[in-house]
C-alpha cells in the first residue's frame, strides 16, 4: 500500500495495488551475483572505505550485510560497488548504509532482469489468480 499525494488541494490518496511507475526514484538492481554500482543522495557525504549495507528482503526478512565498501563522491551522489547474493527477480528490499553507528542512508530496492525502463510493469504480475464465477452469470443479491 502506498501514499502518494492527490489532486485534493494537501490530501492524500490511498492505493493498494503498486505498481513499477510508483517507485520510479526507487533504485533498481538486477538478479545477478557480480558487482552492481549504486548512486545514492546520503544523510552525510563521506568517502570511505568501513561502510557497511544491509539488504533486507519484505517479506521473508532474508538478509544480507555486506561490509568495508568504498564509497566515492560523484557530483551530487556517493557512488557504491555492492555484490549481492540474495537477490531474487520481482523482488523488494530494503537497504540501510552506515558508516559505524551513524545511518548514512535508508530505502527500498527492486530487483528486475527487465532493462527497458518504458515498459510497463507490475509489481504483482502473475501472483494471484482471479476468481471465475462458476455457473457464468452467477450473481448475488445483496440486502
Amino acid at each position: 500500500m502506498v501514499w502518494k499525494p492527490s489532486a485534493i488541494a494537501g490530501g492524500f490518496s490511498f492505493k493498494t495495488k503498486a505498481t513499477a511507475n510508483d517507485y520510479l526514484n526507487m533504485i533498481v538492481l538486477q538478479p545477478i551475483t557480480t558487482a552492481q554500482t549504486i548512486n545514492i543522495v546520503p544523510r552525510q557525504y563521506v568517502e570511505a572505505n568501513d561502510l557497511q549495507l544491509v539488504i533486507t528482503q519484505d517479506g521473508t526478512k532474508k538478509s544480507q550485510t555486506l561490509t568495508g565498501l568504498t564509497s566515492t563522491i560523484v557530483g551530487n551522489y556517493i557512488q557504491i560497488s555492492i555484490t549481492s547474493n540474495i537477490l531474487t527477480e520481482g523482488k523488494l528490499y530494503a537497504i540501510e548504509l552506515t558508516q559505524g553507528s551513524t545511518l548514512l542512508f535508508r530505502d527500498k530496492i527492486y530487483c528486475t532482469s527487465q532493462t527497458d525502463k518504458d515498459v510497463a510493469h507490475t509489481l504483482n504480475t502473475g501472483q494471484y489468480d482471479q476468481h471465475q464465477a462458476y455457473p457464468t452469470g452467477q450473481q448475488y443479491i445483496m440486502r
